[in-house]
């Protein structure tokens, strides 16, 4: 399975342009391979809030952020691996950009919403999960028709705003792994963001 990464040079360069208005060119790059897949971004800026547009060959995957800070573009960067990676039918989450130590926190769910997951990626539709952040995780979860499987969005909506997209196909076992495991990962990224703010 083939994972494309974002280079150390592209993610200084997303620094810089999520702050212009523009239409700029980027490649990723096979983590087992050579391979590279190039993707346009294209940032449209306005009072208060910015549409991030990742465009690859047919597909295009758009992002809205608001009240830019300064880790916006490590939210542009997860949003474009998870993009690419899901354009290659794999689902695993992007590397978190921000280093922390382990997140410390047992059992993310209780029961209750681990059945409410479940019934989330069975029926598709939206969802907020308290899981001790400052504010609750707002999943939204669409079935897919050609194949089984879903396309999820994960966000936070705290003081340290992250998002996190991705499509899984497999049964719906294999689709509630996937989204508890990117809910995971966005709460421990959410959680060394907000030590480092």
């Amino acid at each position: 399975m083939n994972s494309f990464v974002l280079p150390d040079k592209t993610l200084h360069l997303l620094a810089a342009q999520v702050n212009l208005n523009g239409t700029f060119n980027h490649t990723c790059r096979s983590q087992n391979t050579n391979q590279l897949l190039t993707f346009q971004l294209q940032v449209e800026r306005s009072p208060g809030e910015t549409l991030l547009i990742v465009v690859m060959n047919d597909e295009r995957h758009s992002l809205t952020v608001y009240d830019n800070d300064r880790y916006t573009h490590l939210v542009l960067a997860d949003f474009i691996e998870c993009s690419v990676n899901s354009h290659m039918d794999t689902a695993e989450p992007a590397v978190p950009r921000i280093s922390a130590e382990s997140v410390e926190r047992g059992q993310l769910l209780d029961d209750q919403q681990l059945h409410q997951l479940h019934q989330l990626v069975r029926n598709g539709g939206a969802l907020l999960l308290e899981v001790g952040l400052d504010a609750p995780v707002n999943l939204t979860v669409h079935r897919t028709r050609n194949r089984s499987g879903i396309t999820a969005i994960l966000t936070t909506s705290d003081l340290c705003a992250l998002t996190a997209c991705f499509t899984a196909y497999g049964n719906d076992q294999h689709s509630a792994e996937r989204l508890l495991q990117a809910l995971n990962h966005l709460v421990a990224s959410a959680t060394a963001a907000m030590r480092m703010a």
